[in-house]
């Protein structure tokens, strides 16, 4: 079995995704289209990105069956805070499905960091590999703080190890 982790992002206090969360479920509605694999979603509650009434991964998965993902091949919601909790929370999910590989989604300025944390969490599982959703279309006022926290966070990671 194949599966496919999509990571959280913001979306709105209704449950609107935003651009960054929309790139990611094109990105895997195309991997999916490919080959017919299982999806698990992540993103719980947050004040920095979902502070809606359900989880983000409930808005996800509900985009996901409205573009024609049976409900079936989405295994699990998993209510994580933030990109270390992305892989920790879901680990114990992967590990009882035992795939032969994994897409990890992930928007392109994440990549790096997201990169740390998995091989990290999942050491030594190495059947894992990153698919990167474009971040063109996030507005600049929106990305580039993201940007910088980006380099902040992966710099702590590469300077004091992932800490889980």
């Amino acid at each position: 079995m194949k599966l496919i982790l999509v990571l959280g992002s913001p979306n709105a206090a209704d449950g609107t995704l935003s651009a960054m969360a929309e790139s990611r479920l094109k990105t895997c509605l195309s991997v999916y289209a490919k080959e017919k694999v299982k999806i698990i979603l992540t993103g719980g509650f947050g004040t920095h990105f979902n502070t809606s009434d359900k989880p983000h991964a409930y808005h996800l998965k509900q985009r996901l069956i409205a573009a024609g993902i049976p409900e079936e091949d989405i295994l699990a919601l998993v209510e994580s805070r933030h990109s270390v909790e992305d892989a920790t929370l879901s680990k114990w999910v992967i590990e009882e499905y035992n795939p032969e590989a994994m897409t990890i989604i992930t928007s392109d300025y994440h990549y790096e960091r997201a990169k740390v944390i998995f091989e990290a969490v999942y050491a030594p599982f190495q059947g894992f590999f990153f698919s990167l959703a474009s971040s063109e279309r996030v507005d600049p006022e929106i990305l580039e703080p993201l940007l910088r926290h980006e380099k902040v966070a992966l710099q702590d990671l590469l300077d004091n190890g992932v800490r889980f």
